[in-house]
């Protein structure tokens, strides 16, 4: 409409009020398009707003991030990482992986300790990769913690880690029972809701003597579900199961195999003399004799022990029995 149409209307409203309703009801259509646009926008920051706040929940009671020099701050003892962790092409990789992301992305945990420094709640690899690349560590620092608490952080968070094995679990675990934060490993079943039988195969990892250790590439390679079986063998005939340990260690096996052949080790030929004092039991490579002392004289028990003082010095001169 043009402005002398305009004008015209104006003038004509006033000569009539009769047309002056239908004037007023135009402006209040152009007025009502602004309220309605501002109100979808009102609408939308409150939205925005809500939004943020339920964000913002989420991360109340979170912890500030710091960056630590990795020499403040010394590993757990209650760490469930053995010094296999920190070697190899695996560690490797992660080791560069944050090289090239100029730190460690995600933070570790700590606490402050009396002394001066920190203790790593968790995040040892991270720690270590970190000391060995000579970077500033993203950290957590946890004011106040307990060791108990310490240690059911540290189990939490680790468990959901599949990096972790369960040797250095077991080993976690034994060290919360040997530090007396716990009885036994009922009560830790309890605490961090385990089943009791998983944590009998844990107990029975920790039991293995460092022989059979030895003859698997790393403790890590151990299954929890082999830990009973090889204790059985080893309660069974603990001097077999550790020749088949020496025999295998080192050689290029699969952690499988190497169980195997712990566990069906060949059965040891042997001979067996009886005497009135006495038994001889006599093997491949080992000669043990079970003497009942009350069978033998006092001057007979004497020349024995001199004949065995005499073999002794023949086969290791210089020592003394």
């Amino acid at each position: 409409m043009s402005k002398k149409e305009e004008a015209a209307r104006l003038a004509a409203a006033a000569l009539d009020p009769a047309l002056l309703p239908r004037l007023e009801r135009r402006t209040p259509r152009i007025a009502m398009n602004k309220v309605t646009d501002f109100t979808g926008e009102l609408e939308k920051v409150e939205r925005d707003l809500s939004e943020a706040n339920r964000k913002l929940a989420l991360h109340e009671g979170a912890l500030p991030t710091r960056k630590l020099s990795p020499q403040l701050i010394r590993p757990s003892r209650f760490a469930n990482r053995i010094e296999r962790s920190f070697e190899g092409s695996s560690f490797e990789a992660f080791r560069q992986e944050i090289a090239n992301a100029g730190g460690n992305v995600q933070p570790i945990k700590v606490r402050p300790v009396v002394s001066g420094g920190y203790e790593i709640v968790y995040g040892h690899r991270r720690h270590r990769a970190c000391l060995d690349l000579g970077l500033e560590v993203l950290s957590l620092v946890q004011e106040e913690m307990s060791d108990k608490e310490l240690f059911e952080e540290m189990s939490r968070e680790n468990e959901q880690r599949s990096d972790l094995s369960a040797y250095e679990l077991a080993m976690h675990y034994k060290r919360g029972i040997d530090s007396k934060l716990y009885r036994n490993w009922s009560e830790i079943a309890a605490v961090l809701g385990k089943a009791k039988s998983l944590m009998s195969r844990y107990s029975a990892l920790t039991e293995l003597p460092e022989t059979v250790l030895n003859a698997f590439e790393s403790p890590s390679d151990i299954q929890p579900k082999w830990a009973e079986k090889l204790r059985q063998v080893i309660e069974a005939d603990s001097a077999a199961v550790f020749e088949a340990a020496k025999a295998i260690k080192g050689k290029a096996l699969s952690p499988k195999a190497v169980f195997e052949a712990l566990i069906n080790r060949p059965p040891p030929e042997f001979t067996r003399v009886n005497y009135p004092f006495g038994v001889w039991t006599e093997t491949s490579t080992r000669a043990l004799i079970d003497i009942d002392k009350l069978a033998l004289a006092a001057d007979d028990l004497k020349a024995l022990r001199t004949f065995l003082s005499a073999l002794t010095e023949k086969v290791h001169p210089g020592e003394r029995a």
